[in-house]
């Protein structure tokens, strides 16, 4: 029992000792080419190394070494012989930045020999679209937008840009350059199911009713991709419970029930819509 109490404080102490030492308070996308502290391990280690953006247009976290917590902040470093890199997915982790003031710690600068052989994506339009695409995949679209108009500025012609920025001018909430950007691409390709769901979401937003509903019953007619639809309609019955659109809403809310008839979040969502507007 004894024995246990103590793993336990020791677990805790370390924890404590590396939040007093470090602070984990950065998502990976947003250390670009910076030295991180990846969050303790299991056997109360920490990993540390260089996160980047590669020429495949991954993030990437190059791992250098790990260490330990000895005695508050002394560090026992454990240098690898061969930096081991793995691919960043999206989620809500957060990593400590390692500052300049603790480089020698680490033994590790911003000119190591072991970042002259990463490859990193090269600064052109393409890059800028893919890093743009990269942030509205954490869910960042203010930093996404910013390199979006920079690929733009670079190459306006670069593929998938202009749905990337629609769907990133919508997650901003500014519908009104989002669907500027959907009336041109549907002229390029008019039978694009998720060229209308972007359409559809953004005039509902906006309280373009009659225009959702008439994208909406297009879409369902020339796109062969069907995956959409359930999604488009529960916006244009949603916008109009919001606008209080009576008509709209109980000509399509059936419609909404038969669409969404495989999602339960969906169809208690129009339930409790249902029931509001029938005054229940």
């Amino acid at each position: 029992m004894r024995k246990l109490l103590f793993i336990i404080f020791l677990c805790f102490a370390n924890l404590t000792f590396a939040q007093e030492c470090f602070t984990f308070d950065s998502r990976p996308v947003d250390c670009l080419n910076k030295w991180v502290i990846l969050p303790q391990n299991e056997d109360l280690s920490y990993s540390y190394g260089y996160v980047f953006f590669d020429e495949e247009f991954n993030l990437i976290f190059q791992k250098e070494g790990t260490f330990e917590i000895e005695y508050e902040c002394y560090r026992s470093v454990t240098k690898l012989k061969k930096p081991v890199k793995t691919t960043i997915e999206p989620s809500n982790t957060l990593v400590a930045v390692i500052s300049e003031d603790n480089f020698s710690d680490f033994e590790i600068s911003n000119d190591s020999p072991s970042l002259k052989n990463i490859k990193k994506a090269k600064e052109n339009a393409e890059t800028f679209f893919r890093l743009g695409y990269l942030y509205n995949e954490w869910g960042e679209s203010d930093k996404a937008l910013e390199q979006l108009l920079k690929a733009q500025e670079k190459n306006p012609k670069v593929a998938g840009l202009d749905r990337e920025l629609a769907f990133t001018y919508n997650s901003l909430g500014n519908y009104d350059e989002a669907i500027k950007i959907l009336y041109e691409l549907k002229k390029k390709y008019p039978k694009d199911a998720y060229i209308y769901r972007e359409m559809v979401f953004a005039l509902a937003k906006t309280g373009k009713l009659k225009e959702a509903v008439s994208n909406f019953r297009h879409a369902v007619s020339v796109c062969k991709d069907k995956k959409y639809n359930g999604e488009n309609i529960l916006n244009i019955v949603y916008a109009a419970f919001m606008e209080k659109d009576e008509k709209t809403f109980f000509q399509w809310v059936k419609k909404s029930k038969q669409l969404n008839k495989n999602s339960e979040k969906a169809l208690n969502l129009i339930t409790q819509m249902e029931d509001s507007m029938r005054g229940k």
